[in-house]
């Protein structure tokens, strides 16, 4: 398992919700299994998302995506941004317990 970790440094959560909900990059078709969205406990403001596809390239190329078609549009990072958000992806090596709800 890949998790794509998107960390966005957002100007008002509720319209980057309802942008990052129409899935404007297709994360469904890119075929992302799960997203889980956080918020810092102390600033609202900062998000980070985490996305689980079943291979690397998908991850990969699904960030690519995400980059060319909304990361670079002038409007998203100065209306919804208040800087360019960061990414890596993570492989999963272990896991123990239950997930947390």
């Amino acid at each position: 398992m890949f998790t794509l970790q998107i960390s966005y440094p957002v100007r008002d959560y509720g319209a980057w919700k309802k942008v990052f909900d129409s899935d404007p990059a297709g994360r469904t078709a890119a075929g992302a299994r799960s997203v889980r969205v956080f918020q810092d406990s102390d600033d609202q403001n900062s998000v980070t998302v985490l996305l689980d596809f079943d291979t690397k390239e998908a991850a990969t190329v699904f960030l690519e995506r995400l980059r060319s078609q909304v990361w670079d549009n002038p409007e998203v990072i100065g209306q919804l941004m208040s800087a360019p958000p960061s990414a890596r992806i993570l492989e999963e090596v272990a896991r123990e317990g239950q997930a947390a709800g």
